[in-house]
């Protein structure tokens, strides 16, 4: 070796990812999910079902692609995923509205309580309930999952309304349908709101409350007609 000569130094070897990318932090699976279905609600909100992409979704939570498809497996399910669990906290926001009314407390008060709650949550909830209440997209590729997350919801209202003295002597099935009923109505007042942003949540707690109360109020006073449910003429 000469005097000019000097030992060759291996080029530092470059750790973690290139300078100015963000890492995401190291979580559980069970924080990891909540985070992304965090992400993907709002960017299913922003961009709608169709000009959302994993890739997207990927760079908001700051993680790779591959980490959202070992979660979710694809972006039809990823938006199930969400509407499901928007559906979950609806039905606990709408349990613990009707849980504070006091004991032996008129019908109504109930009803409008889990109105308000089902207008407040859509409140809440705004920008992912127009994505799966108004996009076509949605309807094709989630519609029976929807669906059946819905139906899900109208059972566990129903159940709820077991606890209602009033309500509860009527069977099951018919509960559900005055669930279904209740889902339904508030649904299209929510829908009707986006494109009437000038409707306050009271008048569309107090629209819902005129188109079914007084239908419903026949059915739980102590007068309520027999519902046969046997089909038979």
């Amino acid at each position: 070796m000469t005097s000019t000569d000097s030992p060759t130094t291996p080029p530092a070897r470059r750790r973690g990812p290139a300078k100015g990318t963000p890492r995401a932090p190291r979580m559980k699976r069970e924080e990891r999910e909540r985070q992304l279905l965090d992400v993907a609600e709002a960017v299913f909100a922003d961009h709608g079902y169709q000009d959302t992409t994993m890739e997207l979704v990927a760079a908001k939570a700051g993680i790779t692609k591959p980490v959202i498809y070992d979660h979710f497996g694809s972006k039809e399910n990823l938006l199930v995923k969400v509407v499901a669990r928007a559906r979950e906290d609806l039905l606990s926001s709408t349990k613990e509205a009707l849980d504070a009314i006091p004991p032996h407390s008129p019908v109504e008060d109930y009803f409008r309580a889990g109105v308000r709650s089902f207008m407040e949550f859509f409140e809440r909830r705004r920008g992912s309930f127009k994505v799966y209440m108004q996009e076509s997209a949605v309807a094709v590729v989630a519609g029976q999952d929807i669906e059946q997350i819905r139906q899900a919801q109208a059972r566990d209202i129903a159940e709820r309304f077991g606890d209602i003295p009033q309500i509860a002597a009527y069977p099951l099935p018919y509960r559900e349908a005055m669930a279904e009923i209740m889902i339904a109505t508030n649904e299209r007042v929510a829908a009707w709101r986006l494109r009437h942003p000038e409707i306050t949540l009271e008048m569309a707690v107090e629209v819902v409350m005129a188109v079914l109360w007084n239908g419903f109020a026949s059915y739980t006073a102590d007068t309520a007609p027999e519902v046969d449910l046997s089909g038979s003429s």
